[in-house]
């Protein structure tokens, strides 16, 4: 093969794979939280959650009676019906909790849960501690980014003068869409 076959095979082999990486579907970044998991599908995490870690509330760490980390919550009461609605709807399926795209734990959900009330066990050797302090962590950033994008830059709420355990519990018990209202009433 001569230098100009060769030039027009790199070239066309180079074309195809531009237009295979440019049709190739990304992964979906989810956010952190609860979604449907439906098996047998490429892509087995629903695109949209049931509910958020900033959705939330009542997060709590403990051991339980096997000695294992689990966390402990439940969704606010803006989501609650949307809980009880979605794992009726997932009733024989599974509900997978997802953390920095990763399925942490995906249990079978056998009828609707309308209390909102949900448990978080990692595998074995999954750090509980770890991840129980990442979601405290990003609820409080989710409502600090809500409140600076609506103009609350002073410390209108005087949660700088909390200790950092008084501002994680209080940023904990404070649901998402109720902070939403109340930023949208001042």
């Amino acid at each position: 093969m001569n230098n100009k076959a060769i030039h027009r095979c790199a070239t066309l082999l180079l074309s195809l794979l531009t237009a295979v990486a440019c049709t190739s579907p990304p992964s979906a970044h989810r956010e952190n939280g609860w979604y449907g998991i439906y098996d047998g599908r490429k892509d087995s995490i629903a695109l949209r959650p049931v509910a958020t870690v900033k959705e939330f509330v009542g997060l709590r760490l403990y051991r339980d009676h096997l000695g294992r980390s689990v966390i402990a919550g439940r969704v606010g009461g803006n989501r609650l019906q949307a809980w009880a609605d979605s794992t009726s709807a997932l009733s024989g399926r599974r509900m997978g909790f997802v953390f920095n795209d990763t399925v942490v734990v995906a249990p079978r959900i056998y009828m609707g849960l309308e209390s909102g009330q949900f448990l978080i066990s990692g595998p074995d050797g999954y750090d509980m501690s770890r991840l129980y302090k990442s979601m405290l962590k990003e609820k409080k950033d989710s409502l600090d980014a809500l409140f600076s994008a609506n103009g609350w830059l002073i410390d209108t709420l005087r949660f700088s003068r909390l200790t950092p355990g008084e501002q994680d519990s209080l940023a904990n018990m404070l649901d998402y869409s109720d902070a939403c209202r109340l930023v949208e009433g001042f």
